[in-house]
């Protein structure tokens, strides 16, 4: 796409618009969220350049277990080898292009193409290509077992979850969600264990669910069941969190979010104290969660412009995740987040209709709440606008 389409789309008073102070900036127009052009780019250029959340290290628990994924708009496969570790490869055959894996596949030696039958081994490499030469056994001669293999994209796994860097040059994972690591350092996150995964579709643009999960603004009038974030003198309980590829807020205090089971212990009685919870980002689709004794990671799948698959893993310290005590509370956890995802999507499907209008292109951000929106639109805005190469 050539420069002069992206301007556009995002055009440069636009841009600007986004840098003025808050109280009279702009958000992103109606076309960053209703357009295929815009969506295409947006791929390429954000979600395809940076550490984006794909799959849950917990999907895939054993040799041979592989998922079919969508990643930053690609068909991708991630898959556990024969030594345990976690890879990702283009979900494409070398041959003729299928895609090859169309569902969760559990102890799988190989993976087949259902086309031409192509057999591809765990690390990706090439072991079968029946009748290629009129011989049902072995590997034809002329094709390269790594040459023609599943073609691999670079990944990496932290909090149970698998990221994808698609253009290969981000810098390292462990650099980059080390503000989520800090944050959490004082509290003991490998007590943490998988209670309950599911997900499901939002008829709206994935930057509209980010959006909704970085600002408390609208829970007094769509979740009747969140507490607002002030206090009695109407002062905000909640702190931004903008550091590096990290944004969202931090809190304190008990709220509706945790759950009724174990806090999760600090590391060392010297840090004990006033715990703070925190709804926080990777930049661009990753939601990282802590809630006290609930930590919640989310993916933000863009399908298509108007479509995201999300799916949530909820954990839970030590046996609280699946033993019977805690049975009930487990269960009453999942209804209330269910009800919220729930409410998000009717007023999200609402946002994403209101986007078609020219209207949409002259909105406005409250300085008290809506400060992570704009920083979010900013960075997005910076990826955008970079050039190429």
């Amino acid at each position: 796409m050539e420069r002069a389409t992206l301007e556009g789309l995002l055009s440069a008073e636009a841009a600007e618009r986004l840098r003025r102070p808050i109280e009279t900036a702009h958000p992103l127009p109606g076309a960053a969220y209703a357009s295929e052009a815009y969506f295409r780019l947006e791929l390429e250029r954000v979600l395809r350049r940076r550490w984006t959340g794909i799959a849950f290290g917990h999907q895939v628990p054993s040799p041979g277990d592989a998922i079919p994924v969508i990643a930053a708009g690609l068909p991708a496969i991630v898959l556990r080898d024969r030594e345990g570790e976690i890879r990702v490869f283009h979900n494409v055959c070398r041959h003729r292009g299928s895609v090859i894996l169309t569902e969760p596949a559990r102890g799988r030696p190989t993976l087949r193409c259902p086309y031409h039958g192509w057999a591809y081994a765990l690390d990706g490499g090439l072991v079968a290509a029946p009748l290629w030469d009129g011989k049902r056994k072995g590997l034809p001669a002329g094709l390269d077992r790594a040459d023609c293999g599943l073609v691999p994209i670079r990944s990496s796994v932290a909090l149970d979850t698998v990221f994808v860097n698609v253009s290969g040059d981000a810098p390292p994972l462990e650099s980059t969600i080390a503000p989520f690591t800090e944050m959490t350092a004082p509290y003991a996150m490998e007590r943490f264990r998988l209670a309950h995964h599911e997900g499901g579709e939002i008829p709206a643009n994935w930057k509209l669910a980010v959006e909704a999960a970085v600002e408390n603004y609208h829970e007094e009038f769509v979740h009747q069941g969140l507490p607002a974030r002030i206090d009695a003198s109407g002062a905000r309980t909640f702190a931004d969190k903008f550091e590096g590829e990290v944004f969202g807020f931090t809190f304190a205090g008990e709220t509706a979010l945790r759950s009724p089971t174990p806090l999760v212990p600090f590391r060392t009685n010297a840090a004990e104290g006033a715990r703070t919870d925190h709804l926080c980002f990777l930049f661009p689709n990753t939601q990282l969660s802590l809630f006290g004794s609930l930590a919640v990671r989310t993916l933000w799948t863009p399908i298509a412009v108007d479509r995201t698959h999300w799916q949530t893993s909820w954990y839970l310290v030590d046996g609280a995740a699946g033993d019977d005590a805690h049975a009930e509370a487990r269960a009453e956890m999942i209804r209330y987040w269910r009800q919220l995802r729930e409410e998000d999507k009717r007023v999200l499907t609402l946002m994403q209709q209101g986007r078609h209008s020219p209207v949409s292109d002259e909105l406005r951000l409250s300085p008290f709440w809506e400060g992570a929106i704009l920083h979010f639109h900013r960075k997005l805005a910076d990826a955008m606008m970079a050039e190429a190469g």
